[in-house]
């Protein structure tokens, strides 16, 4: 693929702005905020698209960071490319209301049906995180991202399978994480409500546990007072009615009868008539200690009645315990059901573990196939490694931890025992390796947004060169001359050896 000219007609500082481009390097000079990395973004969302972020984030996105700034409504670009001998033009409106793309072939003067799908054709599938990966380095950027390596994974388990791209590993990865986030927050909501009806449930049993234990006290004192009060009763009434009353009686009866006797055998009538009188008292004595014994026997009755009463309010506070009783059992029966509910949630864990699972397994075969497969990845990175330094490191490996190793002549480095700008060099190396990977025979262009900044003139005459050699399309923003300079020598150079 070769860009042929890019047109910013509303995005970010650009209005109406036109850039040219034409095959091998073009170096795109200029100072710093002079909108260098406004184009670089803008070849990646012609690409790709450029959607919106939600929230709060979404006020520091890409869409909010390149929307225009006199007209932020009107955002809109096109950009015309090159591929396979055949031209089109790509129009895109990003404005979120009225988002659209159309895909025009010029060549044929015809309007492409589907657009997108012609756009990962002619880049061969590749994702826009690969082109972020690889083709495409962004200022300070350097360094090859982790999203690269499940991009390889992907590639290479598609690749070795022959499956032309319908296996997607990082999609596939992402769409279980998406999964596994939302069965933990599934797992958090439902525990927190949960626990909150458990603890609303619980503080109302354990409030008419205390209630039961007070009436349950309250029961006992009276039961005791009523035994009490019966007992009274019962005790009063034989003492008063059998003991009192009887003996008194016959004691009244046996005093009348000896009056009487004595009485009728006297002679003497004084004798007589006073023995007489007195049985006649004892007699009527009889009636008055009738009347109290009675009186006393009502005093037994009110007894009674008190105990009556008592049994009453007894019977009265056993309906409460029972009916607390019943609210008590319904409340640990709720509770029971609760418990078992937050010991289902536990199944969620199940859940998730099978997930975690899944992309162990996912990850484990495509890091096999990777293993196996990504010889010619390390091969072709070890090539541009090499030509890049003069030979000094020859030979790079990218494993699928994403773990880099350097041969030199004398020995085999890691990353962290080079100095940085050697570093740069072979992230830049497996860049190129892995976007020719991604592109296959389309080709992708180099779009590189100050990727050199740490290289001494040596190290970037060296790069340069490369891609001076590759007859690839390159499109360099810088804001240093060096690049041109340095450019204009490789060329001087190429033609004195030409003559």
């Amino acid at each position: 693929m070769e860009i042929l000219e890019l047109y910013l007609k509303h995005y970010g500082k650009f209005t109406d702005h036109r850039l040219a481009l034409k095959p091998g390097i073009n170096i795109i000079y200029g100072k710093n905020e002079t909108g260098k990395s406004t184009i670089h973004s803008f070849i990646r969302s012609m690409l790709f698209g450029l959607t919106r972020g939600r929230g709060r984030p979404a006020r520091l996105d890409e869409y909010s960071l390149r929307q225009p700034w006199e007209n932020p409504a009107y955002f809109a670009g096109s950009m015309r490319i090159r591929e396979g001998g055949e031209i089109y033009r790509i129009d895109r409106n990003f404005d979120r209301e009225h988002q659209s793309l159309t895909v025009v072939s010029e060549t044929q003067g015809r309007e492409i049906e589907d657009g997108e799908a012609l756009i990962s054709r002619l880049m061969n599938g590749m994702s826009e995180s690969a082109f972020q990966n690889t083709v495409s380095i962004r200022q300070a950027g350097g360094e090859t991202e982790d999203a690269l390596t499940e991009e390889l994974r992907g590639f290479m388990v598609n690749y070795d399978n022959a499956l032309d791209m319908q296996t997607d590993v990082p999609r596939a990865l992402q769409s279980l994480r998406k999964k596994k986030k939302q069965l933990e927050q599934k797992k958090k909501a439902e525990e927190a409500l949960l626990e909150e009806r458990i603890g609303r449930r619980q503080a109302e049993a354990d409030y008419l546990r205390k209630d039961l234990e007070a009436l349950r006290s309250r029961e006992e004192t009276m039961r005791k007072k009523a035994g009490n009060l019966q007992n009274k009763g019962q005790e009063t009434g034989e003492r008063r009615s059998g003991r009192y009353r009887v003996m008194m009686e016959i004691l009244l009866v046996i005093a009348s009868i000896l009056s009487f006797t004595g009485a009728w055998l006297l002679s003497v009538f004084q004798a007589r008539l006073f023995l007489g009188i007195f049985g006649v008292i004892f007699l009527i004595a009889e009636i008055p200690v009738h009347r109290l014994l009675g009186e006393e026997e009502g005093e037994e009755d009110d007894s009674e009645d008190a105990g009556e009463e008592q049994q009453w309010r007894l019977q009265n506070i056993r309906e409460e315990i029972a009916d607390r009783e019943e609210k008590y059992q319904k409340l640990q029966h709720e509770l029971e059901i609760l418990y078992q509910n937050h010991v289902k949630t536990e199944g969620l864990d199940i859940e998730i573990e099978a997930v975690n699972l899944a992309m162990e397994r996912i990850a484990g075969l495509s890091s096999a196939i990777l293993q196996e497969s990504g010889g010619s990845l390390n091969d072709h990175a070890s090539l541009v490694l090499s030509q890049i330094t003069g030979g000094k490191y020859t030979k790079v490996t990218l494993d699928d931890r994403s773990d880099v190793r350097i041969q030199t002549k004398d020995r085999l480095l890691r990353l962290y025992e080079m100095s940085y700008g050697a570093i740069q060099q072979v992230y830049f190396a497996l860049r190129i390796a892995a976007g020719d990977l991604f592109s296959g025979d389309h080709g992708m262009p180099l779009i590189l947004d100050e990727p050199f900044a740490m290289y001494d003139d040596d190290r970037l005459e060296s790069v340069m060169t490369w891609l001076y050699h590759s007859r690839r399309q390159v499109i360099l923003f810088t804001c240093q001359d060096r690049e041109r300079r340095i450019l204009e020598k490789i060329k001087e150079k190429e033609n004195a050896g030409y003559e």
